[in-house]
């Protein structure tokens, strides 16, 4: 299967570095927590995350949201009228993580994992969030799916006509 690769410029790059940086301090200060699942540090996860946020927004041909301000809950884009959540992971075949707590009050309508490595961004698919508890694995003790990426749709396989209910 082929995979969209985005390469990020040094701008976007840089750009990012800010933005994550920005982020990171107002989530902390507001004392929203950071639910990352691996053991890197929380910039990191959150510079993995703007990296795959802006690459998916570039491949879909719509301006990233570089806005700072409380993005517990919230979706990273708005694309053929769904709310999506772009999920960044640097692991080679890492899945797709995904907070039980924001399928559940319905965070987003679709979500996308990205394979961050440093400025080449991956698009490695997407699914519902409807399907997450279908093809997630359920780890009640961190309260997360795991998906694995084998499960998700080809990111070329986006239908035009894409709505929420799907």
């Amino acid at each position: 299967m082929t995979y969209p690769v985005v390469m990020l410029g040094a701008g976007e790059v840089a750009v990012a570095a800010v933005v994550a940086s920005l982020r990171q301090a107002v989530n902390r200060e507001a004392g929203v927590a950071n639910r990352k699942a691996g053991t890197q540090d929380v910039m990191t996860t959150e510079l993995v995350g703007l990296y795959g946020e802006i690459a998916f927004a570039r491949w879909a041909n719509l301006y990233p949201d570089l806005r700072v301000h409380l993005r517990a809950g919230s979706a990273d884009a708005v694309w053929r009228g769904c709310r999506v959540d772009v999920k960044g992971t640097r692991a080679v075949g890492g899945h797709l993580w995904v907070d039980e707590r924001s399928v559940r009050k319905g965070d987003a309508d679709v979500y996308v994992l990205t394979h961050v490595n440093y400025a080449t961004v991956t698009l490695m698919g997407w699914c519902y969030a409807h399907d997450i508890p279908r093809l997630g694995v359920a780890l009640p003790i961190r309260k997360v799916y795991r998906v694995p990426p084998d499960t998700l749709r080809p990111m070329q396989d986006v239908p035009v006509n894409i709505t929420p209910e799907t």
